[in-house]
């Protein structure tokens, strides 16, 4: 059985949060948890996880705190659609987090492109700090014939971006340590 609890950062990214929240119109939200009961390196442990988070308010608070009523006046969550993937994305994880520090992805970047190597290495030197971790990324279903699956934000579990699409849902954990993490990042388009 899960069991989660909210804990500190083992590691700072008021860094990284400004550098992103300083960038073309991001918004960048995340939360630390404590947990037994995950193997890590199983997608459908995963998922139970972040499954949990969104079913108990106490977990998904990172969110409901940052939520901004300009769209809609009630923060709603829900349970992730049956057929979101939750993918194993070593090397992706830190290119999108470094392509938005660097103001090099979204709507409103001026020059879209990559992450550098270098860009990329000090995503994962910061996240590496706590041990060694592995990465997931939230996606949409793609099943064909499935109604929800035609919508491409069918991943998406909350109105915490003023009721409409965001964009990524990262995920770390570091096994050694019970430690997971979840980020939500948009820019405002």
């Amino acid at each position: 059985m899960i069991s989660l609890a909210t804990c500190d950062s083992p590691f700072s990214l008021d860094d990284l949060a400004a550098r992103i929240r300083n960038s073309s119109n991001f918004s960048f939200s995340w939360q630390f948890y404590q947990y037994n009961g995950i193997k890590p390196q199983s997608v459908a442990s995963i998922r139970q996880a972040l499954e949990a988070i969104i079913a108990v308010p106490g977990l998904h608070k990172f969110l409901r705190e940052s939520f901004e009523p300009a769209y809609a006046q009630t923060f709603e969550i829900k349970p992730l659609h049956e057929h979101c993937r939750i993918e194993a994305v070593a090397g992706q994880f830190e290119n999108i987090l470094a392509q938005a520090a660097g103001d090099h992805l979204g709507a409103y970047s001026q020059v879209l492109r990559g992450a550098t190597v270098a860009e990329r290495q000090e995503i994962k030197e910061l996240f590496a700090s706590a041990g060694e971790f592995l990465a997931f990324e939230l996606l949409p279903g793609n099943v064909p014939g499935c109604p929800v699956c035609r919508d491409l934000d069918n991943h998406l579990f909350s109105s915490w971006f003023f009721h409409v699409a965001w964009d990524w849902c990262l995920l770390a954990v570091w096994p050694h340590r019970n430690l997971l993490w979840v980020g939500c990042l948009t820019d405002t388009d």
